[in-house]
C-alpha cells in the first residue's frame, strides 16, 4: 500500500464505511452504499472519477448534453465527461486536485464526488432508458 493511500485511510475524515483497493496506479473507492470512484494520482493532479451510465442509454444524446452543458455547474466541485473504455462511450463524474492538496480536502473531494453522482443521476433520470437486467 503507498504511502498516499495509507495516509488518507489513517485521517480523521477517512469514512470506515469505504473500501479502497490498489491496482497499479488507480485505486478504487467504494463508498457505504456502493458506488465506485476510481482515484489516479499523476505528477501535477490527482483524478477522481465515477462512472454515471453508458452513452448508449441516452434517449437523445444531442439534448442530454446540452442540459449537462446548461445544468452540471449547479452540482459543486464536480463535472461531467464522455469517456471510452474498450471502445464504449460513458459518461462520468470527476473533480480534479493538485497533487499537493491536504489529505482532508482530498477525502472531501471523495465525498462530494459520491454526493454528487446520486445528484446527476437523480437529474438526469428522464433522458435516460430504463435497463433491464436479466436473472
Amino acid at each position: 500500500m503507498s504511502t498516499f493511500i495509507k495516509r488518507l485511510k489513517a485521517h480523521d475524515d477517512w469514512p470506515e464505511s469505504w473500501v479502497i483497493a490498489t491496482e497499479g496506479e488507480c485505486h478504487t473507492i467504494t463508498s457505504g452504499d456502493g458506488l465506485i470512484a476510481v482515484l489516479h494520482q499523476g505528477e501535477q493532479q490527482i483524478m477522481i472519477e465515477s462512472f454515471l451510465f453508458p452513452a448508449l442509454n441516452i434517449k437523445d444524446t444531442n439534448i442530454f448534453n446540452d442540459l449537462i452543458l446548461r445544468t452540471h455547474q449547479l452540482v459543486p466541485l464536480s463535472t461531467i465527461a464522455i469517456t471510452t473504455i474498450h471502445g464504449s462511450d460513458y459518461y462520468v463524474a470527476f473533480g480534479a486536485l493538485s497533487k499537493d492538496s491536504k489529505t482532508a480536502i482530498i477525502i472531501q473531494e471523495i465525498s462530494t464526488l459520491f454526493s454528487n453522482v446520486n445528484d446527476f443521476l437523480e437529474m438526469y433520470q428522464d433522458h435516460i432508458n430504463e435497463v433491464e437486467v436479466s436473472a
